[in-house]
């Protein structure tokens, strides 16, 4: 599995998690359970394009050698 596959698999969980809160399908408690929820699911959703721009950035780099 490519490292850039992976970083679009955890963005994909993030939004997944995103959605699930916003939809109202993941139980919360109150609003900052909500509010944890969502920052937990952006954060995902930023770490894995991150990695996955890093590891495109990698591959673009070993095809050009």
């Amino acid at each position: 599995m490519s490292i850039s596959l992976a970083g679009m698999l955890v963005m994909f969980s993030g939004i997944f998690v995103v959605l699930m809160v916003i939809f109202e399908v993941l139980p919360w408690l109150n609003d900052a359970t909500k509010i944890v929820f969502i920052g937990i699911g952006l954060f995902f959703v930023v770490t894995g394009a991150i990695v996955r721009y890093k590891g495109l950035k990698s591959e673009m780099k070993q095809h050009k050698k």
